[in-house]
């Protein structure tokens, strides 16, 4: 039988390991090949028999339950599971009261479903620059951003860090629009103790099996502040007919995963502490910025380069990511690029096609929709110099791997001589916006 269980262990870490040579000039890799696959979720009794209570219930109930027991969880007022993170978005957005042709505007760096949610509501997104340091929307080029047409701004949580919902809350007072909060990274982050989901008007997450907190496959939430919006959302779904409904499997296994949210929480936030401590003790590489008062969850976490520290600032900062990103992953830290393009370079919002024939673009009047990806310098600075770790931090990984992953990190460090000659040896590298754009 198949298993994926790993059957060795890893050796403890050693400083000593920083003075090796590079696994990519042939010395020993940080993280040997054999031990580098980490697993998520984690399936465990408590599922097995959670489905084999679930399995003699009826399915609506089933979902019922998991559905009230998240939402006390979140501390939200209203909610409605979903089968998927997208399709929570556009209910998130019809239920606020996002009609066909109005402007709702959304970051330049997410995933592309924030941006397809806006389409699916047949409104207009409308794309604005993030800040650079938190990564999220910046309130002060959303305001710049609103027009008579705006109906509401969607920030997104981007990676697990909340974005600044008390300026984008103040915004949405002084011009009478919605809020709607992406949390499909967010699960458990929080701002003072109120949890992403439950601080604007609506919300929308996904619970995918690659998430934080997965359901059994695909699955998602929308969550409500007030009961109108709420009831708007349902009569939107009674009335169009979209079965938006979550599987009952998906419930079930979000049941028994929702009780282990919390440890899986408190492994995250060890792990992503100890590494960010790790960083600031290097020259090139820092983690993530994370305000006073907030809770990051780390769906995913990423690592920003500062090449001018180790003299290396005549070199173009991508080429030296680039290099950065083939010396980590030999050492077994795969420490990747998630995204490469901002989202209005898509060929979604290129085309504009919409639903065919240009709807719901046709609605709008203007002439140009701000889709060029020069107008978001802040991302692009963002895609050039960083990159992250995805699934290896959101497992509950053994202490014995952060420390490796750490070390590695520092080897890397301890050697821009190689980094400078990787980047000098050239080879034809565009910036990564300039290539075809991909998601994740």
């Amino acid at each position: 039988m198949k298993t994926d269980f790993i059957r060795k262990p890893l050796h403890l870490p050693s400083e000593d390991w920083i003075q090796d040579q590079l696994a990519f000039q042939g010395g020993p890799s940080v993280i040997p090949e054999d031990v580098r696959k980490t697993n998520f979720p984690i399936i465990t009794k408590e599922d097995v028999i959670q489905m084999f209570v679930s399995i003699q219930q009826n399915g609506e109930d089933v979902v019922e339950e998991f559905k009230e027991a998240y939402r006390n969880y979140v501390g939200a007022n209203y909610a409605i599971a979903t089968a998927s993170g997208t399709s929570s978005l556009h209910l998130a957005l019809v239920g606020v009261g996002v009609q066909p042709g109005d402007e709702v505007i959304v970051p330049a760096f997410t995933f592309i479903a924030t941006a397809q949610a806006v389409v699916a509501a047949k409104a207009i997104p409308i794309f604005v620059d993030i800040d650079p340091i938190t990564y999220c929307l910046d309130p002060a080029k959303a305001e710049l951003a609103i027009t008579s047409k705006t109906k509401a701004i969607m920030p997104v949580h981007v990676h697990g860090l909340p974005a600044d919902l008390s300026a984008l809350r103040q915004l949405t007072d002084k011009y009478s629009l919605r809020l709607v909060e992406d949390a499909s990274h967010a699960h458990s982050a929080s701002i003072h103790g109120k949890l992403a989901g439950s601080i604007g008007d609506g919300a929308g997450q996904s619970l995918m099996a690659d998430k934080n907190f997965p359901v059994g496959g695909e699955g998602g939430i929308a969550f409500f502040k007030e009961k109108e919006d709420y009831n708007r959302a349902l009569a939107f779904l009674d009335s169009s007919g979209i079965d938006y409904s979550m599987s009952w499997i998906a419930a079930a296994f979000g049941l028994s995963q929702l009780d282990r949210l919390p440890y899986y929480d408190a492994i995250r936030a060890r792990n992503a502490a100890y590494l960010t401590n790790a960083l600031s003790e290097t020259k090139l590489f820092s983690g993530p910025y994370v305000p006073e008062g907030y809770k990051h969850s780390y769906n995913m976490y990423r690592v920003k380069l500062h090449p001018e520290r180790h003299g290396l600032q005549d070199l173009e900062d991508f080429r030296i990511k680039d290099a950065v990103q083939q010396l980590i992953n030999s050492e077994g830290v795969y420490a990747r690029e998630w995204q490469n393009v901002p989202i209005p370079g898509h060929l979604p919002f290129q085309n504009r096609k919409g639903f065919g024939k240009g709807y719901p673009f046709t609605l709008s009047d203007r002439t140009d929709f701000g889709y060029d990806v020069a107008l978001f310098p802040e991302t692009l600075k963002m895609l050039r110099n960083s990159l992250t770790i995805c699934r290896e931090l959101r497992t509950p990984i053994e202490f014995e791997r952060i420390q490796a992953y750490a070390l590695a990190f520092k080897k890397i460090d301890a050697n821009p001589h190689i980094i400078r000659e990787l980047v000098e040896r050239g080879g034809d590298l565009k910036a990564p916006y300039e290539r075809d754009a991909r998601l994740g």
